[in-house]
């Protein structure tokens, strides 16, 4: 590992790379929980000399986190446990807890001002949030010992390990921190980032992802209930329910199958401002209608870029070590630790 740190340390200063990254969706509020921010456009370098063996820390990273109107001063590591517990079920495979921790992580990076991030706008100066729908999923020891109930000491070790055994490790793309987006479910293929926001990102291209039970989830709405929903999300679009059938339909679908352009009556949608206004569990939608009802069937669940946390678990089961996992997902990166010192 030492040798790999210093080869990728002489490579990034004879590079002297630049990372274009991008803002947010929100976390987009969902995955098993909960996904992280979207992009935000901006130009980031991470010198060569942040990136150090592991043996070679000296001190944690701190962050500065914003939590229930107050700024909380955490190890990075230990505040990896309460993340991880929140964005992936305990019960998953070890090496997707792992690829689970390494990627919370590198997002961290990716987000922290000290190495080059926006930080988090929720609270003055902070680097992350516990809010799920604006950062990741956090869970507090109350809450892993209310949800977790008899199985609590068991289920935080297994957090604990992932984090532990994969501490201060990153994945980097040219040299810098990169934006690891993630998500709960993908339905069998993951999504570009550029056909959710506009902006490509080469370590978020779409993938295929297997995924075996992950089956179509309906929603089901009376027809004057969709009408409703969709005329109050959608100003301007005078849907009826005579004329609903004919005058909803998606008109076209991203390469993954997500739904891009959305017909809603008078007014044309992307398939993301549809999902949320009928919250819906991805973009990867159909309709169909039964009698008096709307059946609308999704697969997969999150805004569906980066790794599927369903598919990652997949992948363990299978064999596949948690870098092996995070590679597949995220193209062309490499792995590093951070070094403390540098915060």
């Amino acid at each position: 590992m030492r040798k790999f740190a210093l080869l990728l340390c002489a490579l990034a200063c004879a590079a002297g790379v630049y990372l274009l990254r991008g803002g947010t969706e929100g976390a987009p509020p969902d995955p098993a929980q909960a996904e992280n921010p979207a992009p935000r456009a901006q130009t980031v370098r991470v010198e060569a000399a942040r990136v150090l063996s592991a043996q070679a820390q000296e001190e944690p990273i701190v962050l500065t986190v914003w939590d229930e109107g107050r700024a909380v001063r955490m190890d990075m590591e230990d505040y990896l446990i309460y993340a991880v517990a929140g964005e992936m079920p305990a019960s998953y495979e070890m090496e997707a807890l792992k690829a689970q921790a390494v990627a919370a992580r590198s997002y961290l990076a990716w987000k922290m001002p000290a190495f080059g991030g926006g930080g988090c706008s929720q609270g003055v100066d902070t680097d992350v949030c516990t809010d799920s729908t604006h950062c990741m999923a956090y869970w507090s020891e109350e809450e892993m010992r209310e949800r977790w109930g008899e199985a609590y000491a068991e289920n935080r070790a297994r957090i604990e390990e992932a984090v532990r055994a994969t501490a201060g490790e990153v994945m980097l793309y040219n040299g810098s921190p990169i934006q690891a987006l993630f998500h709960s479910a993908s339905g069998g293929q993951t999504e570009d980032a550029q056909a959710v926001w506009g902006t490509a990102y080469p370590y978020l291209t779409s993938v295929e992802s297997a995924e075996e039970g992950e089956s179509g989830k309906e929603v089901r709405l009376k027809i004057g209930a969709l009408v409703s929903a969709l005329n109050e999300a959608f100003p301007g679009a005078n849907l009826t329910e005579q004329n609903v059938r004919s005058a909803f339909s998606v008109r076209s679908r991203t390469d993954s199958g997500r739904a891009d352009v959305v017909q809603v009556g008078e007014v044309t949608a992307t398939g993301r401002a549809v999902r949320t206004a009928l919250d819906l569990r991805s973009t990867n939608f159909t309709i169909a209608y039964q009698g008096e009802e709307a059946v609308l069937t999704t697969v997969g669940y999150g805004h569906g870029v980066g790794m599927s946390q369903v598919g990652a678990n997949a992948m363990a089961a299978q064999g596949s070590s948690y870098r092996e996992i995070l590679q597949h997902y995220y193209t062309g990166v490499a792995f590093a630790p951070l070094r403390a010192g540098d915060v």
